[in-house]
């Protein structure tokens, strides 16, 4: 096409503008390139040079008819040879060009024409096949193409054996050739230098022995019908003497192959450059790197054609028939497929994959390819993938590859010799549940069990698995699920479907002999257990955790004798439960963290309790824990940190929580997870003086908890718990102080201090069962009712009522705390300082875990004994806080010391010479006609303070 003189002429009709990018011009038809998707840099080699891609060309065209037809004057005809143009013959050499136009002009004047193509890789051979095969074929003619060579020898195998000399080698590989030839059309052989037809060396009929080129010369294109026209490309020197033409094909030079990778992918010069020297100037590749990363992309026959792309597809495609959802690769795992790291993968291979050493994605060229792959070849790349060792993160790759492989005793025994591999398991389910024999219910139980150790007893999947095994014919298999229904039963707090189950005959007529049963008794006797620990049965449940039947049980069973010796108060025989349960088991071991965190916080010990709950979510996290769970843990620790005087940190930790568990409008989804999340953070906000806040939070979770249909007895303690918790937001308001330690009791009345009284004395009235965590929760009511309560003889009677709930010295250390405060209200001084040293007693027992090392409690006693003091007067009050700073030098009292200098300055206050104390202790002059209280904590935590002795100080 004349490009020039037929953008000379629409140009000479487009009419004057007022300015701006004129229709017609080289930048105005860049710009509509790029729009339309092609190469804009590709404009000005076709107009002046007649060079560019087909497909640009085309693009070219469309938009000059596009103008055209605006202009009124449509373009001629484009000429019917530009069907044939193949854009990288052209840009790359004269002699693939030749043999091109050569062999079809041949072709289209009715001959058939042979012909040799010959050169060394890389020069081209199969592009220029692959490039006559399309031009021939959209001419309607029928064609044929051989690679024989390489990953295959291209023939069919003989249909009965082939014998072992040389003679009858040489008949078998005719035979398989002459069963390859066409009648008509056209055939096109390419031919590798390592062929070995049938497995054999080539050889010639006699038994000759003969090169790959001279045994596809004699066997193929001279035996081939007159009427079929042969191409034959042979990698090196053609053979001698071959009776037809024979062109030589060479690699492109460096600047043909610049030209071709700026032409077709529109790359500036030195990346060019770069890919140029990157793959060798090897034609096969070029033409490859810049199929796949041009607008078409690489034919999957071209892909796999090149070795280097076969096995990155052939890699991929078992990766995709393992797991079907999958898109994305770690660096690590196609390394190990592959053998090297992806990133030494030639260019023209690696354009098939985005991204780099972090992670790897299959492009949509490299998907199309993976249906091409022949079902050995992708077999072959399962069992490597299968092989794989799943310590190094690969389980579900190595599940996945056994499956697809249908190898399902191989499958059952991974995931019975790695138990936590299971969590893998049910994403397989659906292909999975089509496995027979004994690996099916191996499978199956694999999958219930994973999602009975979440607790989604009620997953489909999980569902599914378990009626497959009440389907069994074995006894001791439905046994083993019937209990299982009994778990999912007792989660749901359905304590009378839960124990039918355990009396089916399925379960009592079991054979303990089988490993079936035997399993299943254990589960059993847990499931007793957890009964009895519902009821407040102790006793009971202690008797089936400890039952010697459980001595088999392992990890859960460690687990549920931690969780009972915890409710039953056996503290030590709790952690020694607990930590024992091992690593190997994430999720479990990641439970027995958590409960070991919730047990020493109850203790005493935030700051072991939060490294516990860390561990606890770090294992979570990395076993595939369920959302919900990670999110209880993270809230546990947000209490923690609360308790360590960080709030804000334990905020970030619960605003992850929630947003683990989000919120759901659909009324049927159980709210109580979200309600516990939402109510646990109510401290939180309280102790940042965020009361409006901490309403609203109780407000939703009361509002879920009102929702909830199951779980009653569970849905019926957060709802008190969340009740009590709401009080707690008056009580902050009416104290008007932060919900954090130290605090003093109410001294006059207010409306939210009545309206706190109201809601705790209604929740202490209701009976609140005897379980551990019912006590526990009177307990922290009758605490916050003593600081709510401003009759200070009213205070100390709820407190001597929380002194007879104490179940350790931790908690009646904190009974005693808030005892001193209400005796201190009550002026006896003496009493409450008695109070504060029988706390500190207390605090030096030895303890499960060691001893309770509690900031916010140890600021509680610094406060009232300073109150104490300071009241009583027998302690020079310069003396009073002088001790009390030095006791607040300790680095984790930081966080409390404002409030311990609060109720020290109130004490002072009280007293009535506050301001000139203060100018004695040092106050600078400027705050001294503050309140006592806000003059000492501005100045304390400023360490803006002369001190008493005239010498600068630091608090």
């Amino acid at each position: 096409m004349d490009w020039k003189a037929i953008l000379k002429d629409l140009r000479g009709r487009v009419p004057p503008t007022g300015g701006g990018v004129v229709p017609g011009s080289l930048r105005w038809l860049e710009r509509r390139m790029q729009e339309v998707g092609a190469s804009p840099s590709s404009v000005r080699n076709i107009v002046y040079r007649d060079v560019g891609t087909t497909r640009d060309k085309a693009a070219l065209r469309a938009v000059l008819e596009d103008l055209a037809r605006d202009l009124g004057t449509p373009l001629s005809a484009p000429p019917a040879q530009a069907t044939l143009e193949v854009d990288d013959l052209e840009l790359l050499g004269r002699s693939k060009k030749r043999a091109f136009r050569q062999f079809t002009a041949g072709v289209r004047a009715g001959r058939a024409p042979r012909l040799i193509v010959s050169g060394p890789p890389g020069a081209g051979k199969t592009v220029l096949l692959s490039r006559v095969a399309a031009a021939l074929e959209a001419q309607g003619m029928p064609v044929v193409t051989l690679r024989l060579g390489g990953a295959g020898s291209g023939l069919p195998a003989p249909a009965g054996p082939v014998g072992s000399s040389f003679a009858a080698q040489a008949q078998a590989q005719l035979d398989a050739a002459r069963a390859v030839l066409p009648t008509g059309g056209a055939l096109l052989v390419r031919v590798s230098s390592d062929l070995r037809p049938l497995g054999a060396a080539p050889r010639l009929p006699g038994g000759a022995a003969a090169t790959p080129a001279v045994w596809a010369l004699e066997s193929l294109l001279r035996r081939a019908p007159r009427e079929v026209a042969v191409l034959l490309a042979v990698e090196g020197d053609a053979p001698p003497d071959p009776g037809v033409d024979v062109i030589e094909l060479r690699p492109p030079t460096p600047t043909e192959a610049r030209t071709y990778l700026m032409t077709r992918l529109g790359v500036t010069r030195a990346e060019a450059d770069r890919l140029v020297r990157e793959t060798g100037r090897h034609l096969d590749r070029l033409t490859l790197l810049a199929n796949v990363a041009g607008e078409g992309g690489a034919s999957p026959a071209d892909l796999l054609n090149d070795p280097e792309s076969w096995r990155l597809v052939t890699a991929t495609a078992a990766l995709h028939a393992a797991q079907p959802e999958g898109r994305d690769w770690s660096e690590a795992l196609l390394a190990n497929l592959l053998g090297a790291s992806p990133l030494t993968v030639p260019p023209h291979a690696r354009a098939l994959l985005l991204g780099g050493a972090g992670g790897w994605r299959a492009t949509p060229a490299l998907e199309r390819a993976w249906p091409a792959v022949p079902a050995e070849d992708r077999r072959v790349a399962l069992r490597t993938l299968a092989a794989l060792d799943a310590g190094q993160g690969f389980g579900p790759h190595r599940l996945g590859a056994l499956a697809a492989l249908g190898d399902w005793a191989a499958l059952a025994g991974q995931v019975t010799q790695r138990p936590d591999d299971a969590r893998h398991l049910p994403a397989l389910w659906p292909r999975v549940r089509g496995a027979t024999g004994p690996a099916r219910e191996a499978l199956a139980r694999a999958v219930v069990v994973h999602h009975a150790g979440r607790g989604e007893y009620n997953d489909p999947r999980a569902r599914d698995a378990l009626f497959t095994l009440l389907e069994s014919g074995s006894d001791a298999v439905r046994g083993w699920a019937r209990v299982k229904l009994a778990e999912s039963s007792l989660e749901a707090g359905r304590m009378d479907a839960a124990r039918a189950q355990l009396d089916h005959p399925d379960v009592t007529g079991m054979d303990a002999r089988d490993p079936w049963a035997a399993a299943a008794e254990m589960d059993a006797l847990l499931v007793r257990a957890a009964l009895a620990r519902w009821r407040g049965d102790l006793a009971g449940a202690t008797e089936a955790a400890q039952d010697p039947r459980l001595a088999r049980g392992g990890p859960r069973a460690l687990l549920w004798r931690g969780l009972i010796a915890k409710d039953a108060g056996r503290w030590p025989e709790a952690l020694a439960a607990l930590r024992d349960v091992p690593a190997s088991s994430p999720l479990l071991s990641a439970r027995a963290r958590y409960q070991e965190g919730d047990l020493l916080l109850r203790l005493g010990q935030p700051q072991g309790a939060l490294a516990a709950l860390l561990d606890a979510h770090a294992r979570l996290a990395a076993a595939g824990g369920s959302p919900e769970e990670q999110a209880r843990v993270l809230a546990r620790a947000g209490t923690a940190l609360r308790r360590l005087g960080r709030a804000e940190e334990g905020l970030e930790r619960l605003t992850a929580a929630l947003a683990l568990v989000p919120a759901e409008e659909r009324r049927h989804v159980d709210g109580v997870p979200r309600a516990r999340l939402l109510s646990e953070g109510v401290p939180l906000l309280l102790a940042l003086g965020r009361v409006e806040d901490a309403q609203r939070q109780v407000a939703q979770a009361l509002t879920l908890l009102s929702r909830s249909g199951s779980r009653p007895a569970e849905t019926g303690y957060r709802e008190r718990r969340t009740r009590y918790r709401a009080a707690l937001t008056y009580l902050t308001r009416g104290l008007g102080v932060p919900y954090l330690p130290p605090l003093s009791g109410a001294l006059d009345d207010n409306a939210d201090l009545r309206q706190a009284r109201a809601l705790l004395r209604a929740l202490l009235a209701a009976p609140l069962g005897s379980a551990d965590r019912e006590v526990t929760l009177r307990f922290d009511m009758l605490l916050s009712l003593s600081l709510a309560t401003p009759d200070a003889e009213a205070a100390a009677a709820h407190m001597r009522e929380a002194l007879t709930l104490a179940s350790h010295p931790y908690e009646e250390a904190q009974a005693r705390a808030m005892l001193g405060d209400a005796q201190l209200r009550a002026g006896r001084a003496d009493a409450a300082l008695a109070s504060v040293n029988r706390a500190h007693a207390l605090l030096r027992r030895p303890a499960p875990g060691g001893l309770p090392q509690d900031p916010g409690l140890d600021a509680q006693l610094l406060a009232v004994e300073a109150r104490a003091a300071i009241r009583d007067g027998h302690v020079p009050p310069l003396d009073t806080l002088a001790h009390l700073r030095a006791a607040l030098a300790q680095p984790d009292l930081r966080p409390f010391r404002a409030g311990v200098w609060r109720e020290a300055g109130r004490a002072l206050e009280g007293t009535g010479g506050g301001a000139q104390l203060l100018q004695a202790w040092g106050v600078p002059d400027a705050l001294l006609d503050w309140r006592v209280p806000d003059a000492l904590v501005a100045a304390e935590l400023s360490g803006d303070l002369t001190g008493p002795a005239g010498h600068t100080e630091s608090s």
